[in-house]
């Protein structure tokens, strides 16, 4: 069998189920299964092209590459962390994407985790990762714009600008939109802790007011967070605001995760389509898929179609999503009844409940708690509440229920221990003992065991 007839059957084969239900190439948990014989089945961009349907030279159309998490100075190995593969391929295609984006993480040192400033060592490593990234990016075709965001290793919790990114790209804007074949793209700065700042949020809800109201957005920034209630839930709290009233299709591109996923999410008065992307660089931990990018194609105000490179592989297409089946996005105690009372990390009065925390302090959440305590003011609720409520993302989910976690106290020396109720949307609900109910405080400690994220608390009737 020739070439050209293999391509021909593998593009039937393929445009069958691209054209049919997201899921049927997808496995339960949304991460794309690497399995299939037929799972890169062009050899060639072009060839995929030819698959979609789509010409990237006709007027009008247009396509862009997008990678993440290429993380600059996590190995000795340069070659192993470097995106030259990825810039060299850029490079070579013909015509030109008209942007190459890497979406956030392009460092790793100015913050190594969540809620940590980098130090004065830390930050002169960050300087000369940057410096590292740009010798590269430098190597960009000048007709080919770079577009950057901002990852939360690209920056550091004190930092509203992106001061230590600016050592390197002076004025560079942390975010910023325009249009590309009759789409609006918008590019954010979820910072280091997956939130959008004030000013920020203005400039969003202005940009917004611009545009009409049923045309496709694509909104890149490094969190895919929209599911996330605890963590990083300043970016769907953000979203949910923005689109409440917008009717055409958006998109939201992030990376952070390290591998390929997609959800639907539902909105006000249209669908959102998460797309989470996998590592671009060979030496970094993630899904096995990775290291890669993604083309996206624009046409006619639309997204046309998506293509999956795999770095020294192949490319494949990937199935346009299926809307029918989308989520609510769910925000901190909103499927609660009777909250009377609610408090989150990083309010203006957090130090009036905090009593003790052995863990990190983000922007709008409390990161690795190892010990947590907390006072829950009973008396300014008139002593109506019964139920207390902990926004909580624990990743040994097997163990939310074992003893030994959970105490109440009203003088911080007599310890009772309660047992958790129920979790449901990363909510962990406790009853209040009949004898604690007409406490002028409650104070609620925390040990987990393993990694724990907490958000905030409320009381309920």
């Amino acid at each position: 069998m020739n070439r050209q007839k293999l391509i021909l059957i593998i593009t039937i084969v393929f445009l069958s189920s691209f054209y049919g239900k997201a899921e049927d190439s997808k496995t339960n948990d949304n991460v794309f299964n690497p399995d299939s014989l037929l799972n890169y089945p062009f050899p060639t961009l072009s060839d995929a092209f030819n698959a979609l349907g789509f010409d990237p030279s006709t007027k009008g159309n247009s396509f862009f590459v997008v990678t993440a998490d290429v993380h600059y100075g996590s190995s000795e190995a340069e070659v192993q962390t470097s995106m030259m593969p990825t810039v060299n391929e850029v490079n070579k295609m013909h015509p030109s994407p008209a942007f190459f984006c890497v979406n956030g993480d392009m460092i790793r040192s100015a913050s190594h985790s969540f809620s940590k400033s980098a130090s004065s060592d830390e930050r002169k490593t960050a300087i000369n990762e940057f410096k590292a990234f740009k010798a590269d990016a430098d190597l960009l075709n000048e007709r080919i714009q770079l577009v950057l965001s901002i990852g939360n290793h690209d920056t550091n919790p004190k930092e509203i600008n992106p001061e230590i990114f600016w050592e390197v790209f002076p004025g560079y804007p942390p975010y910023q939109s325009f249009n590309l074949s009759g789409v609006h793209i918008i590019v954010l700065n979820g910072h280091s802790c997956g939130y959008i700042d004030t000013k920020q949020m203005e400039w969003l809800l202005n940009d917004m007011n611009k545009i009409s109201e049923d045309q496709t957005v694509i909104v890149i920034v490094h969190q895919p967070s929209i599911s996330h209630i605890t963590r990083e839930r300043g970016i769907p709290e953000a979203v949910s605001e923005a689109f409440k009233n917008h009717q055409g299709l958006v998109w939201l591109i992030g990376g952070h995760e390290h591998i390929n996923s997609e959800k639907i999410f539902q909105l006000q008065k249209t669908k959102l389509i998460e797309h989470g992307i996998t590592t671009g660089t060979f030496d970094m931990w993630g899904g096995q898929e990775r290291p890669g990018y993604w083309i996206y194609c624009l046409q006619n105000g639309k997204v046309a179609g998506r293509i999956y490179r795999k770095l020294e592989t192949g490319y494949r297409l990937e199935a346009k999503p299926d809307l029918r089946n989308a989520e609510k996005i769910h925000l901190p105690f909103d499927h609660l009844e009777n909250v009377v009372w609610k408090r989150f990390a990083g309010a203006k009065d957090e130090e009036k409940y905090l009593v003790t925390l052995k863990g990190g302090k983000c922007h709008n959440w409390w990161s690795y708690v190892k010990e947590l305590t907390y006072r829950l003011p009973l008396k300014e609720t008139g002593n109506s509440c019964t139920k207390i409520a902990m926004l909580c993302e624990y990743k040994k989910t097997d163990q939310i229920y074992n003893k030994g976690q959970y105490y109440l106290s009203t003088d911080q020396r007599n310890w009772q221990e309660v047992r958790l109720e129920n979790k449901e949307f990363e909510t962990f609900t406790f009853l209040i003992p009949q004898d604690l109910l007409q406490s002028e405080y409650l104070y609620f400690k925390f040990i987990p065991v393993g990694e724990t994220h907490v958000g905030g608390f409320a009381l309920l009737k």
